[in-house]
C-alpha cells in the first residue's frame, strides 16, 4: 500500500466499488441485475464509512 494518507472520501470510494461488484455478481446469480447494484453499493458505501471511522481510532 502507499504511504499516502487515506481519507474518508477514499475509503467510501473503495466501498461502494468493491460492494458494487460483488452486487453485480449477486445481480448475475441470484437477484434482479438492478437490484443487486443497488444494494452493494449501498452495502458498500456503509462499510466503508464503518472502516474509515475505525481506522481514525
Amino acid at each position: 500500500m502507499s504511504d499516502k494518507k487515506l481519507t474518508t472520501a477514499d475509503y467510501l470510494t473503495r466501498g461502494i466499488l468493491i460492494g458494487g461488484s460483488f452486487g453485480v455478481i449477486g445481480g448475475w446469480l441470484f437477484l434482479d441485475f438492478r437490484r443487486g447494484l443497488f444494494l452493494g453499493m449501498l452495502c458498500g458505501a456503509l462499510a466503508g464509512l464503518t472502516y474509515a471511522a475505525r481506522r481514525k481510532r
